[in-house]
This record gives structure tokens, C-alpha cells and sequence, in this order.
């Protein structure tokens, strides 16, 4: 059973920073892998970030949390590896 994916309001700002064609495929990179296996596609953060998973497309980060009762992916930010970790 797949699991359901939602996105919070920073996470779809993020997206609207991108260009429209990287946006794309982003998008269709998470709603083709990420609702099969969450925890096993993406790498567990640590520190501040403990409890939350991220999953690498290229030079960009997609930070999300899992939850697994209610079997739901909520997608929280999408950045550049470079600047992801630095933003609130």
C-alpha cells in the first residue's frame, strides 16, 4: 500500500523559486519513488533535523517527514544542497 503524499505551503513556495522545467521533474521524481518506500528511498537526518528524511535529486534536497500510522509523506522544503539545511 502506497502512501499518501501531501505538501506544506513552504514546500510548494520552494517549488515556484524553481525554473518551471527543473520544477517537473521534481515533481514527478517524488510522485513516482516517494510513495512506495519513504524511509527506505531517502536518508535519515540528524541533529535539529532528527526525525525527518531527505532524498537527493541531483544538486537539490527534498526534506520530508513519514508519517507511518497514518501512512502519509508530508514533502516540508525543496532547495539546493547547498543552501536546504540553512533556511527555517
Amino acid at each position: 500500500m502506497d502512501y499518501n503524499l501531501r505538501w506544506h505551503e513552504k514546500a510548494v513556495d520552494d517549488l515556484r523559486g524553481l525554473d518551471r522545467k527543473l520544477q517537473k521533474k521534481i515533481v514527478a521524481r517524488i510522485r513516482d519513488y516517494m510513495p512506495k518506500d519513504p524511509i527506505a528511498l531517502g536518508k535519515p537526518l540528524t541533529g535539529v533535523f532528527k526525525g525527518f528524511h531527505r532524498y537527493r535529486y541531483g544538486d537539490y534536497r527534498i526534506i520530508y517527514a513519514v508519517d507511518q500510522t497514518l501512512r502519509t509523506v508530508m514533502i516540508l522544503r525543496v532547495g539546493n544542497r547547498k543552501t536546504i539545511h540553512d533556511r527555517p
